[in-house]
């Protein structure tokens, strides 16, 4: 019983460092410590689980163990094949630097209002993805300085306006979202991934303060690759950012060395 408490909790301790890199914005393209603990807890409960039908133990401890074990195994497995899943198929991107702003129109937003400003938009998977939400969160933060630069965020999904706009009041951001159920934009510019693994923003829970999608509810589906375009005040395009590994982003030195590196403040 003891080794699977100390499975359980190792796992659990896993899970929350890497939480916590994730809400940072700061994933680990490989998380070893996460893996290593994964294998570590689920090749424990296996053993301890095999050592049930050698060595005399109460039913209270039976029912304990085998549901720790089926906990660590279910988790490690769902974990596992997320990280073996996280590449994007990026390279049918339809814009490039020193490219114009191709025009677009919604229901909710008209490109037409971005002449003449400066603006860095972001297409991302949904309210659903924490990768997207971390990021997001990651740009609120950043304002101050972008304001310095006169950027403005405008964030591109195939979430409808109702979800959007659910989105903004849940994590307390600002940005302008719009909303591309039908995927016309983010075929437009060419960042779609026309079989990701995702659900909507009706799906989700809560774990370790970071919002995800119940694992059962997901399913595969078209979204846009997490794609960060930064034009200027002409609408030309001055740097492109795709993720090849829809879990790793742009961090904040990188966003704002690209800003620097194109824009003067005010």
């Amino acid at each position: 019983m003891l080794l699977s408490i100390v499975s359980f909790v190792l796992l659990n301790i896993a899970l929350v460092h890497y939480f916590s890199k994730l809400k940072q914005n700061k994933a680990a393209k490989n998380p070893v410590f996460l893996k290593s603990a994964m294998a570590i807890s689920s090749l424990s409960s296996v053993w301890t689980i095999s050592t049930l039908f050698t060595t005399p133990t109460s039913v209270i401890s039976t029912v304990f163990i085998i549901l720790i074990a089926l906990y660590v195994l279910s988790t490690s497995a769902m974990f596992t094949f997320f990280l073996s899943t996280a590449e994007t198929p990026i390279g049918d991107i339809k814009i490039a630097v020193g490219d114009d702003l191709l025009a677009f129109n919604t229901e909710n937003f008209d490109s037409s209002s971005l002449a003449g400003k400066r603006t860095l938009l972001k297409f991302y998977r949904g309210a659903w993805c924490p990768y997207c939400s971390a990021e997001l969160v990651m740009f609120e933060a950043l304002k101050p300085k972008l304001d310095e630069y006169n950027i403005k965020i405008v964030g591109i999904s195939n979430d409808t306006i109702a979800q959007q706009k659910e989105h903004k009041i849940r994590d307390n951001i600002s940005h302008t979202l719009v909303a591309d159920p039908e995927l016309n934009i983010i075929r437009q510019y060419g960042v779609e991934h026309h079989k990701g693994l995702g659900a909507t923003s009706e799906e989700l829970i809560s774990i370790f303060g970071i919002t995800m999608p119940l694992p059962w509810k997901m399913k595969y589906k078209p979204m846009s690759i997490p794609t960060s375009i930064l034009i200027n005040e002409d609408g030309k395009i001055v740097w492109i950012d795709q993720s090849e590994d829809y879990r790793l982003r742009a961090s904040e030195d990188a966003v704002m060395g690209a800003i620097k590196a194109n824009f003067s403040k005010g």
